[in-house]
């Protein structure tokens, strides 16, 4: 009976470990498809497209061709800002490669966790750097896209002619913050990972 649960175990863990690495795999893709989409949507013919937050206005809209007119009140609107300074649009670059970078590191750990998996011996130290990779992926792709995200969007404020608007930092760290938490978290969770190193290795030597 323990050997067919043992069996059951190993052959459940298996699929699990390559159903990560599937999901890894496809979600590698959607990673630098959705950069190629914000680069696109960002780079415009015309300048920066970028989204603000207005003061709200009364407007009257159709959702569709076809749909009688709504009513409602603007809160956002999207400009498209010609001549935008060097130092701003390399940083919009910079934030759309360092967060897909970043995303990808993140999958590309991940899947060595579960490669680790199915080799049987989750309890490497190279498991734990993994970890460490994962956390600190999140927490610096997150920093990272959020400052130059900033840089960018002062530059595009210059283009407009509208330096005095101030960002929302208060508002952009909370935005961030689940991110941060997360990383910190994956770090807790490498530390578990290194203890279970060392017993791992006390554990091979008493055998």
């Amino acid at each position: 009976m323990r050997v067919r649960q043992d069996a059951a175990s190993t052959r459940s863990e298996t699929a699990d470990a390559v159903t990560v690495i599937v999901v890894g795999a496809l979600a590698a893709i959607v990673v630098v498809a959705a950069a190629g989409m914000r680069a696109v949507d960002v780079f415009r013919p015309g300048g920066i497209a970028w989204t603000f937050d207005v003061d709200q206005v009364p407007i009257d809209a159709k959702l569709d061709s076809e749909t009688a007119g709504v009513q409602g009140f603007m809160t956002q609107a999207e400009v498209i800002a010609p001549g935008v300074n060097a130092v701003s649009v390399t940083a919009i670059v910079l934030s759309i490669v360092l967060g897909a970078l970043a995303a990808l590191l993140v999958i590309a750990a991940v899947m060595f966790v579960a490669f680790s998996l199915l080799r049987g011996r989750i309890f490497m130290p190279a498991t734990a750097r993994a970890f460490d990779v994962i956390g600190w992926a999140i927490v610096l792709g997150a920093a990272a896209v959020m400052f130059f995200d900033t840089l960018g969007r002062n530059g595009v404020l210059a283009a407009l002619g509208a330096e005095d608007v101030g960002a929302d930092l208060g508002a952009q760290f909370w935005a961030f913050a689940p991110a941060w938490a997360a990383g910190v978290s994956v770090g807790i969770v490498a530390r578990a990972f290194r203890r279970g190193v060392r017993l791992q290795r006390e554990t091979d030597l008493l055998v």
